[in-house]
Order: structure tokens, then C-alpha cells, then sequence
């Protein structure tokens, strides 16, 4: 049972050897496996239909740097081109909009005919790179890329103003983003129908683009997500008390590209999935039915693990699970030293915010089918010690891969650095002070304000 200690005080990061850091992991009582040899996260991933050739991968963080009619641009290519330097087995590119109509930002990327094209040069010089990079390293097999394709919903912007695509509605999560409940509109049954067929059109696009699969994003309060918390959603094929129905969209999805894919078995159907938003009761996924429970909620991953039974007798062998809303109370998602702009210090220490993704991630783990790849998230606060978090959890069984997001904005060669110097260069490391988050919610192009040179002198 997972417990939240109330005496976990917020403190910043201040661990300068792996020792401190230790020491204060058992001070807090929190049981997160510290590693101090990191070679195991050189150990490849074999499966019946795919092999990645390590433990390490790039996490979705929207660069939201396209040109407005959803093309990858020059600072695109610029971001992926770090990347696939770097060494990881799995580059997971950032959530791209199936349709301009449901962008949360005009910069977002859109894959579409008119542009399948560009995404190809991308994919073609990003995998050239990448196993030019591995093979460097001694990696055999070739890295791994998967495209997010995504609805924005309640998050969408059309022309720089917000128009939210809600499943229900939410005071909180309306106040959060400052938008009114008259905004924008509730999406009917027959438009979410719709959105399947464009979603299965989409992920026909990325496999002609050139990559290896795809992920329907079903986390971070987008549209899948809400869905699955929609129990307030009446009278709908979607929605309500029925997980049934919460879960339609995504499982029908899923059920259309694996018969469209069902003879290009190594095409990967996959999925970023939130298995605990901590919206209490009814519009938190994950979470125990208690009425007027404080946030966060007690968390309850029956209907998480039921879905993800699901997915997997869909032939789906590969998930990213996650936590939280970034839009909403982001610690439970990104742990930081700093928060983004109007948005208060949380309650609870950041190693504990870190240790509940972890945790989480590793009760799923330990409950599904064990050929279920499964990939981890929330490492990159650990900063210089990430790479012996992520060497620890992967050591006890807890996770299959760990995936790093905002680390990559900071230092897209940690891979490469752990690899070789068994560890993370301090002076390269993400901090944790929420600027690359600020420039996403300011629709800025995004990227580190600390360490990349491109964005240090942004306003």
C-alpha cells in the first residue's frame, strides 16, 4: 500500500555525493534502490517483435518550435540532431497533434501528407545519427523511435487562444489555466468517433514517415486522459460509471491500428500512459472513490492495471507509464526545486514526489504480463545520481527502461556520459528550476534557459 508520509518537508536538491544522497533517502524513510555501478543500463531489451540496445531513453518534452503549419523546423532538427548523439536505445518524440485543430500550441507539431515528407528527412537523418552514436558505444542493435500523436483537449489553443476540448467539466482544472467553464465546448460522442478514424490515419502517416511505431497519448490531462477520469460524463459511449466506456477511445483506437498493422508485426502500437493523476474522486484516474478526499488522492490502481490487461491481449508490448498533470499541481509529474510562475511550492519533499513515480511504475511492473516492456519516468531531479537511480530501479525489476525528458533539454548526452564515466557531469545536469516549463506555458519555443546557449538569454 502506497502511504503518504505528512512529515516529508519540501527542501530543495542539495546531495553533493552519492553518500548524502543515501543518507537523506533513509533520514525520509523512503526505500529507492541507489546503485553505485551503472553497466546494467547497458543490457539490450529483447522482444519477439523488437530489440532496443539499452536501458535509456528520451522522453516526449514538446519543443513547440514547428513552423504554424505543423513542419518540423530548423530548431526541430537542431533538437533531435542532440539527441541522437547522445547514446540512448529509444528516442520517444514530443506528442505531435493529429489535427490543427487541437494544437496547445500554434508551434506544435502536426504530421499530415503535406508533410509527411519532412518528418521522413527527420526520422532518416535522427536513426543515421543514432546508430552511427550506439555503435560507437558497442550497441549492436539500432535505436528505436516512437511518435506521440495526441488531442490536446482541454489544453487546446487555436490561434494563441485557448480553446479547451473538454470531456467534462472541472472548476479546478478550468481554474488552473484560467479559462471559464462557458469556453470552449464538451466534445460529443460523435466527434470523438471521428477523432479515432483521423488518429488511425495519423499513425498510418507515421509508419510512411519512417518511424518504428506509435504512442496514443493517454497521460498529462490531454484528451485520452481525461477521458478515463470522465465519470462525470453522462448519457455518453464515453464516459461515466462504466470504465468501459472511459476507456473506449483509446482501446478502440488501438483495436483499429493493430488490425490495419496485423501483418507489419514489428510496427510498435504503444502508448505514455497516467496511471495516477491524483484528482480525487470523480475526476481522477487511479484513484480511490472516496467523496471530497484533499488532493492528492489515495491512489487505487485497479482500473490502471485492468487497462492495461487490455492493451496487452491488443499485442501492445510496450508502454510509458507516468503520473500527474503538468498543467496541474506539476510536482507530481516534474518534482522541481523551482516552480513555474503563480504556482506555489508543494507540500511534501521532492525525493518523495519522486519515489511515488517510481513506486508506482513498479507495482505495475510487478502485475502484468512479464514480456510487458514497460518504461519508467521521473529520474532526471536526481540530477549527477540519475543514472544510479535508474541502475538501482532496473536492478530490483522495477522498471525496464528509464526514460529521461527534461534532462534531455539539459544534457542530451547524459546517456553517453553514464556510459562511459558511469555517471552524470554535474555542470551538465538539469536543475530543476521549471524555466524550460515556463517557456512551454508562455508558447515560447522550449528548451533549457540553463544550459543551452539557444535559449540562455530568452525572455
Amino acid at each position: 500500500m502506497f502511504v503518504h508520509p505528512s512529515s516529508h518537508i519540501f527542501e530543495p536538491f542539495k546531495y553533493k555525493t552519492l553518500k548524502d544522497l543515501k543518507t537523506e533517502l533513509n533520514r525520509l524513510m523512503i526505500p529507492l534502490p541507489i546503485s553505485s555501478s551503472t553497466e546494467n543500463l547497458k543490457d539490450v531489451i529483447q522482444s519477439k517483435h523488437f530489440f532496443i540496445p539499452n536501458r535509456l531513453s528520451i522522453q516526449p518534452m514538446e519543443g513547440f518550435d514547428a513552423k504554424l503549419n505543423g513542419t518540423p523546423s530548423e530548431m526541430t532538427f537542431r533538437r533531435y540532431k542532440r539527441y541522437s548523439k547522445g547514446g540512448v536505445g529509444l528516442i520517444w518524440f514530443e506528442a505531435t497533434a493529429i489535427s490543427e485543430d487541437c494544437r496547445s500550441n500554434d508551434h506544435q507539431l502536426i504530421l499530415s501528407e503535406k508533410n509527411v515528407q519532412k518528418f521522413k528527412e527527420l526520422t532518416s537523418l535522427i536513426r543515421t545519427q543514432s546508430n552511427r552514436t550506439l555503435e560507437s558505444l558497442g550497441f549492436r542493435d539500432r535505436c528505436c523511435l516512437i511518435l506521440q500523436l495526441n488531442h490536446s483537449g482541454r489544453y487546446t489553443k487555436r490561434n494563441g487562444k485557448k480553446h479547451p476540448i473538454r470531456a467534462y467539466h472541472s472548476d479546478e482544472l478550468d481554474n488552473a489555466i484560467s479559462v471559464k467553464k462557458e469556453d470552449g465546448v464538451i466534445i460529443s460522442d460523435e466527434e470523438l468517433k471521428e477523432i479515432e478514424e483521423i488518429w488511425v490515419k495519423k499513425a498510418i502517416l507515421a509508419k510512411e514517415a519512417g518511424f518504428d511505431g506509435v504512442d496514443i497519448k493517454s497521460c498529462h490531462g490531454y484528451l485520452n486522459s481525461e477521458l478515463l477520469s470522465a465519470h462525470n460524463r453522462k448519457d455518453s459511449e464515453y464516459g461515466g460509471t462504466s470504465f468501459k466506456n472511459r476507456s473506449r477511445l483509446l482501446l478502440d483506437i488501438i483495436t483499429k491500428l493493430q488490425n490495419n498493422f496485423r501483418k507489419d508485426s514489428d510496427f510498435l502500437i504503444t502508448s505514455r500512459l497516467g496511471v495516477y493523476d491524483g484528482n480525487p474522486y470523480p475526476t481522477g484516474f487511479g484513484v480511490k472513490s472516496i467523496e471530497n478526499e484533499k488532493f492528492p488522492a489515495s491512489v487505487d490502481l485497479g482500473e490502471p492495471i485492468d487497462l492495461i490487461n487490455h492493451l496487452y491481449e491488443l499485442n501492445v508490448k510496450l508502454l510509458s507509464i507516468t503520473a500527474g498533470n503538468p498543467h496541474y499541481k506539476p510536482y507530481i509529474t516534474r518534482p522541481y526545486d523551482v516552480p513555474v510562475k503563480g504556482v506555489k511550492f508543494p507540500k511534501e519533499h521532492p525525493l518523495f514526489s519522486v519515489y511515488r513515480i517510481i513506486y508506482l511504475t513498479s507495482v505495475i511492473k510487478s502485475l502484468v504480463p512479464r514480456d510487458m516492456i514497460i518504461v519508467g519516468s521521473g529520474y532526471s531531479y536526481f540530477r549527477q545520481f540519475a543514472g544510479n537511480l535508474a541502475s538501482g530501479v532496473i536492478q530490483n525489476n522495477m522498471v525496464d527502461i528509464c526514460g529521461f525528458g527534461r534532462m534531455s533539454f539539459a544534457n542530451p548526452s547524459f546517456a553517453k556520459q553514464i556510459f562511459l564515466q558511469n555517471g552524470i557531469e554535474k555542470n551538465k545536469t538539469c536543475i530543476t528550476c521549471s524555466k524550460c516549463s515556463q517557456f512551454m506555458r508562455e508558447g515560447k519555443f522550449t528548451g533549457c534557459a540553463v544550459r543551452d546557449f539557444e535559449y540562455k538569454n530568452r525572455k
